[in-house]
């Protein structure tokens, strides 16, 4: 095969790709078939000199040049008639402002006709691209710091409680942030089951409802509540039994037990009362299990010097502080897990509670703050 001969008119519009039209050598070259030595020899020879006029014939005749700005000009509008519809594509995607458009759109088009399009200075989008250089791995080493705070508290935390541990960590993220964050590192809060409870009114006939939903509390160590769930175990059943500080929303005593009696929800208060300093008067509130309706409860309770507040009867809400928490230990801790007996769920479930719940999970009736610590901080500021 001998050497290829180029009109002058082809070598023309080769140089425009480059010159006018702002492609690269190499692209320029591929896009037509030619090898990158000659487009670049054919450019130096039509590249013009400083100060020398250029004459029509060097580019054909006036009309002939004519003719060509004007196939530019339609090549070009023709370019920009296109660029909205792939722009509406990338903010249908919530790609975001401006300057991210034509981040994405460089891509295919030229960066000074997007400029011109969308209408911005290309010197601003030139300066804001670089500040989002600088800013990148600070918003990645963000990203990640949310990653790290979704997997140590078991996938359960939202944008709100990611805000909260991040402000904690000292990073000043706002929610909206936190939900950009989560979203640009695939974090999302692991969905719940919900439960539809029955309300009723039915009063109880052992104790009134002394509590009345008054479950904000100024003090610690006055007001309790508590309730038994049940965990399924390969080998059955295994029912825990709570107490839990109104104040601080704190987990003071808890007792699992193959069997729903008296003697479970009774080994929780004496948890609570041995690791914790009441005063005759405190307030013990429950639903009307007939665990918390025998005569053998009472007269712990009596003995102890325990007032007794009751719910209604059916009515989840009366109680909705245990409610709550049984629901957050079941869907962060429990879940499907196949538990081989009783030792194990006793020892994941209590490990949730008194190192986790306790210690880390953020709490909003506590201001934000683990249960424990809001704790020690009315003990340093008292």
């Amino acid at each position: 095969m001998g050497r290829r001969e180029f009109s002058e008119e082809f070598k023309r519009e080769a140089v425009a790709l480059v010159l006018e039209q702002g492609y690269t050598v190499t692209k320029a070259a591929k896009a037509l078939g030619i090898g990158e030595t000659a487009l670049r020899r054919w450019i130096g020879n039509r590249r013009p000199v400083a100060g020398a006029p250029v004459s029509a014939a060097e580019g054909g005749s006036a009309e002939q040049l004519r003719i060509r700005a004007l196939e530019k000009r339609v090549a070009e509008l023709e370019r920009e008639r296109d660029i909205p519809k792939k722009i509406h594509g990338l903010l249908c995607q919530g790609t975001g402002p401006r300057f991210e458009v034509i981040r994405q759109a460089e891509k295919a088009y030229p960066t000074a006709t997007l400029c011109r399009v969308v209408g911005v200075a290309r010197s601003s989008y030139y300066a804001w691209k670089a500040r989002q250089g600088k800013a990148r791995p600070v918003r990645m080493g963000l990203m990640r710091e949310v990653q790290a705070i979704h997997a140590q508290m078991r996938q359960s935390y939202g944008s709100r409680r990611i805000s909260q541990e991040m402000k904690r960590r000292g990073h000043a993220v706002g929610r909206e942030r936190a939900r950009r964050l989560m979203r640009e590192g695939g974090v999302q809060a692991r969905v719940r089951r919900t439960h539809r409870y029955v309300k009723r009114t039915q009063a109880s006939a052992i104790a009134q409802n002394r509590l009345d939903r008054a479950f904000t509390v100024t003090v610690p160590n006055r007001f309790w509540a508590g309730d038994v769930t049940y965990i399924w175990t390969q080998q059955g059943w295994m029912y825990l039994a709570v107490v839990i500080d109104l104040y601080s929303r704190r987990v003071v005593g808890w007792a699992t037990s193959g069997s729903c009696d008296t003697f479970l929800v009774i080994g929780a208060l004496q948890v609570a009362l041995q690791t914790r300093r009441t005063e005759p008067g405190l307030m013990f509130h429950s639903d009307q299990g007939s665990n918390y309706a025998s005569l053998t409860f009472q007269q712990f309770l009596k003995e102890h010097e325990i007032v007794q507040s009751m719910s209604r009867r059916g009515n989840c809400w009366d109680n909705a502080v245990v409610e709550r928490f049984f629901c957050t230990l079941k869907g962060e801790c429990i879940g499907e897990h196949a538990y081989r007996d009783h030792a194990e769920a006793r020892a994941d479930v209590l490990t949730y509670i008194l190192m986790y719940y306790n210690q880390e999970r953020l709490h909003s009736a506590a201001r934000h703050m683990p249960p424990a610590e809001f704790e020690d901080l009315k003990v340093e500021t008292a």
